[in-house]
């Protein structure tokens, strides 16, 4: 695999695949209702029960969607026999930096340090260097710094200030400062939720109301979301054999987003945050990479809140005409609709600046309709065999709108003026539809006798839009068995023992709509290249007609990517049911994977198409075992581990696919045996000692202190064919750890979670390792203060250098890191209120709890990287202290 650009930076991907191209997200069905939509609607508090299907037996019945496993989740709903029930909870939350895992950058004398020692590398005079960007290392007064120089073989001493009478910019509107640009951004975040819910229940009706208000104020400035959220569950029985009901909530949210992350990792500690008048916020200047001032980002984005309405629910209608028999229809609903008001006010940063107000507006409309009928039948034969039968039919359908305007110049820059119908320059709309059909027929067996055998058998078929008429509909079957050993095992110390089999079929159509079809866009750019406008009629000028090019090559037989599933497993309760856990083992192979493989530019417009291909194999392990107990004393205890392992494997690549994926000279994913996600490039082999080495290795341009690649096929040239594969995603294995405590009226909690022989591509390093390999005025990690000089030869870290004529960012074992990581995730302490106490205030329970998240995290010394889970520029983890009380009466 040869990388031709001189920085490259990778991310692990998912590597627990289904698919190469669709999400690796779960189906949801929530009160019988289907959603892939995000979750962050849903009021947590108003959860009943969870329970996920992983296996491709017990989620078949789900259908195609559920080719990533199923969560199901019941709500609550008022109980039979009670009265009115009320319960409240108020959380507030506090949160803040895990200075764990932040990057460690460089302040201002560390910055200049390392701009000169890159500097004196090189040969070059770091003085002149450093004025390039705003720094005057001959200053008379200033910060003091030394760095080694290699051609008098000692430290040379400068005085740092800013190049322009201690300003950096020639206008003398900014002086030399010394910023912590997280700081700047950042705040203490507050997060506050509230939850109230009314509940009851007749002989004929129950019913739930609940409300909910969350406001999160986060540890960025300016950012902040606000959500309302609603709900009402109800079920009536007109008589003995009709019953009506349905689940509903409504949700409203706003937010505010910002992500200016890396530029403060990146934005100069010299830059100071505003120029010298107090208001204008600064910017870089000279030499600098043009970076935005983050706080100015976030400062002028105040106001683009991000607009969210979502309603989702269903209706039922029960009939029960015979005993057994249980006839539903039930129409579930998922409408989501948002809108954006983007604007781009105007500024001057020195070297950056915007001079046209500009508005963007988006809506986007997204409703999602199922309708199911199903009857289920119970009866048995004999006295021992008890049998279920469930037949139905399901039809589901999306239709998405995205409308999108775009006006610019505004005479006055004010969030309640800078509408489209305001502007004075150029205006523009956009817009599109979309959506795909799924029609389903499903039937499903289950057999139980004497609780001994339990077996069940599932067919579905399914046909979706997305797919041509040659292969519109697909057919997933699925079976298990069961067999309860505890019932023939004479042992008290075994309270239930089950082994299960189990083997699935379920399909996939995560695919773009438009999967199928022949795509054409009219395209009025200025490329010569694309544009399809002509001058046909010789007009010299005005808009010109337009003809199409296509973009996508139609696939009328295009088919349903399936994954056939084995699974064995055990559950076991033991010791009065104080022992207790199971035991799964699985293989997963995915056959006729969608994708939309890259194509030879000979192939010319029109090359991008989707078709099926890869095969792919997964093949694991989970475990979990728990312990409970109360000691005579009256503590109470449950202790629950679980670890997982999974290997991958590419089974099979088409020929026209092989060049899309990772490879060597010599073999591919397939020939290789190596997972999904691996990577290939250079093995690094230390760095030059001195220039003789350099000189012998046959590396192109190999400098003193830089990275030795090893020349694996002895050829004596450092070339492509050196490469190899050098990162695996995949774990050894996963692991978590789950403590509750309990002591009278006191509770505590913890819970753990681990990686084990894991690979990471450090992508920080490019920027804590390196002075030149990313924008080169920006700011540094303080890991390169300890780079290679040759009065610091053991050091591992490369001499720093101000070009990159060697092409050190290339993708090496260098920026592959291995090792381990745990994080306590959650460690929560509580107090119930007694029970004389509650009888006095008439309440049913009472409880206060504190708790904490992301409170430590624990990492091999083989990781440089700050967050083994964060190892590129995103946002980094959080940790938080939350107060909560919860009241019911």
């Amino acid at each position: 695999m040869v990388y031709h650009s001189r920085t490259r930076e990778y991310s692990a991907p998912c590597v627990r695949l289904n698919s190469f191209n669709s999400s690796q997200d779960p189906l949801f069905v929530i009160d019988g209702v289907p959603t892939t939509t995000t979750l962050n609607s849903l009021n947590m508090n108003d959860i009943e029960s969870m329970q996920v299907l992983k296996d491709a037996a017990s989620a078949s019945i789900y259908g195609s969607r559920a080719a990533n496993g199923v969560i199901i989740i019941t709500t609550k709903h008022g109980k039979k026999g009670s009265k009115l029930n009320v319960d409240f909870s108020a959380n507030l939350t506090a949160q803040f930096y895990n200075s764990q895992s932040m990057m460690k950058l460089c302040n201002t004398s560390e910055y200049a340090t390392a701009m000169a020692q890159a500097a004196l590398n090189d040969g070059l005079d770091p003085v002149a260097y450093a004025h390039n960007y705003g720094l005057d290392l001959n200053a008379s007064t200033g910060r003091t710094i030394k760095a080694y120089d290699p051609a008098s073989k000692s430290y040379k001493t400068y005085t740092v200030n800013g190049a322009y009478d201690g300003y950096i910019n020639a206008k003398k509107t900014m002086r030399l400062s010394d910023t912590d640009w997280l700081d700047e951004i950042s705040r203490t975040g507050f997060m506050q939720n509230y939850d109230l819910s009314l509940s009851g229940a007749t002989d004929k009706f129950t019913g739930l109301f609940s409300a909910g208000y969350k406001k999160n104020d986060g540890i960025l400035k300016y950012s902040n979301f606000e959500n309302f959220s609603a709900r009402f569950n109800s079920t009536y029985n007109v008589n003995k054999i009709v019953s009506v009901g349905e689940n509903a909530t409504v949700t409203y949210s706003k937010q505010v987003n910002s992500a200016p992350m890396e530029n403060a990792l990146k934005m100069s500690p010299t830059v100071p945050v505003y120029e010298e008048d107090g208001t204008t916020f600064a910017g870089p200047v000279g030499g600098m990479s043009d970076r935005q001032n983050p706080l100015r980002e976030m400062y002028m984005n105040r106001d683009n809140a991000l607009k969210i309405w979502r309603v989702f629910g269903n209706a039922y209608v029960d009939v029960k005409p015979l005993k057994g028999l249980v006839l539903r229809s039930n129409f579930g609903l998922d409408y989501y609709h948002s809108f954006v008001r983007s604007m781009n006010h105007t500024f001057k940063s020195d070297i950056v600046n915007n001079d046209i107000p500009s508005t963007t507006l988006t809506a986007h409309d997204d409703v999602r309709w199922t309708w199911s009928n199903t009857a289920n039948y119970n009866f048995k034969i004999a006295r021992d065999h008890d049998f279920t039968v469930l037949a139905g039919m399901e039809l589901h359908k999306q239709t998405v709108e995205d409308m999108g305007a775009y006006a610019q110049s505004f005479v006055i820059e004010d969030k309640d003026y800078m509408w489209p119908d305001a502007a004075t320059g150029i205006e523009r709309a956009t817009g599109i539809g979309s959506g795909y059909s799924l029609a389903s027929f499903f039937g499903k067996v289950d057999y139980n006798w004497q609780d001994l055998i339990l077996a069940s058998f599932t067919i579905r078929r399914d046909g979706s839009s997305r797919f041509g008429k040659n292969n519109r509909y697909g057919n997933f079957p699925a079976a298990t068995l069961g067999y309860r050993l505890s019932k023939n095992l004479k042992a008290n110390w075994i309270d239930d023992l089950k082994i299960r089999a189990s083997w699935g079929k379920t399909g996939n159509q995560e695919i773009s709509n438009t999967a199928r079809y022949g795509l054409y866009v009219a395209d009025y750019g200025l490329d010569r290249v694309t544009s399809t406008a002509y001058d046909l009629y010789r007009q010299g000028t005005g808009v010109f007609p337009s003809g199409f090019r296509a973009t996508q090559t139609a696939n009328d037989n295009l088919k349903w990517e399936t994954t056939i599933q084995y699974n064995v497993g055990a559950d076991f309760s033991l010791l009065s049911q104080e022992l207790y856990g199971s035991v799964d083992a699985y293989i997963k192979d995915v056959k006729d994977m969608l994708i939309s493989p890259a194509f030879l530019g000979a192939v010319g417009e029109g090359g991008s198409t989707w078709s099926n291909g890869p095969s792919l194999r997964n093949v694991g392990m989970e475990a979990s075992v728990g312990y409970r107990h109360i000691t005579k004393y009256g503590l109470r205890y449950d202790v629950t581990a679980n670890i997982d392992f999974f290997r991958n494997k590419v089974t099979y690549l088409p020929s026209t696919t092989t060049g899309s994926y990772a490879h060597t000279m010599k073999e591919n994913l397939v020939q290789s045996k190596k997972p999904y996600g691996s990577i290939v490039g250079y093995v690094v082999d230390g760095l030059f000692q001195n220039s003789e080495e350099a000189k012998a290795s046959g590396q192109p341009n190999a400098r003193v202190g830089g990275l030795k690649y090893a020349d694996l096929d002895h050829s004596g040239t450092i070339d492509a064919k050196d490469q190899t594969w050098i990162f695996d995603p995949v774990p050894d294995f996963n692991w978590g750890l789950n403590v509750q405590l309990g002591y009278k009226n006191f509770d505590l909690s913890m819970f753990f979670q681990g990686v084990c022989g894991v690979d990471v591509y450090n992508n920080q390093k490019f920027q804590t390792d390196f002075w030149s390999l990313t924008d080169a005025g920006s700011n540094k990690g303080n890991r390169m203060l300890g780079a290679w000089t040759e009065d610091n030869t053991s050091s591992k870290i490369p001499a720093l250098t101000t070009n990159n004529t060697g092409d050190e960012g290339r993708a090496s074992t260098y920026f592959v890191e291995h090792g381990n990581w745990m994080k306590l995730r959650t460690l929560q302490l509580g107090y119930n209120f007694s029970d004389s106490l509650l009888k006095k205030l008439h309440m049913t329970s009472a409880r206060v709890y504190v708790s904490g998240q992301n409170l430590f995290t624990w990492k091999s010394s083989s990781f440089t990287i700050s967050d083994p889970e964060n190892p590129n520029w995103a946002y980094p983890h959080s940790s938080s202290v939350s107060f909560g009380l919860q009241l019911s009466f």
